[in-house]
């Protein structure tokens, strides 16, 4: 398991694969997707699982997780959460944030994310979002 930048293509297809299949791939492309990071675990040089990471001064908001579906419940988003944790300590970010699906509330709370009142409907999902904040 191999984690590193993703191509922007690989990881537009695993978000239409995983989280939007019935849709285009215009469907699965973020406003800000250029100025965003994209994170993905690979094996044998195969994304599967990615992210995408938006910066704001000390904040960071990751968008899209997915994990290809055969490849779900292996560890994988995990291994990549846990990346991401020990990026945000290294950088000394203040905040990890995220718009996390409410299905997938108990995956986050895991990693330490607490959940706000800020809730909303899109799509079809209820989105919860989700705060992990640093004390430093």
């Amino acid at each position: 398991m191999i984690i590193n930048e993703a191509k922007y293509e690989d990881v537009l297809n695993m978000r239409k694969q995983v989280m939007y299949p019935d849709k285009d791939i215009d469907f699965v492309k973020l406003p800000d997707d250029d100025r965003g990071l994209h994170i993905g675990v690979f094996e044998n040089e195969e994304p599967v699982s990615v992210m995408s990471l938006f910066l704001d001064g000390r904040n960071v908001q990751f968008r899209k997780l997915a994990t290809r579906s055969d490849m779900q419940n292996k560890g994988y988003a995990s291994a990549l959460m846990q990346w991401l944790i020990d990026y945000a300590n290294d950088m000394k970010f203040d905040q990890l944030w995220c718009n996390a699906r409410a299905d997938a509330a108990a995956f986050y709370k895991k990693f330490g994310y607490e959940e706000t009142e800020e809730r909303f409907e899109k799509n079809g999902y209820q989105y919860i979002v989700m705060r992990k904040t640093f004390l430093r």
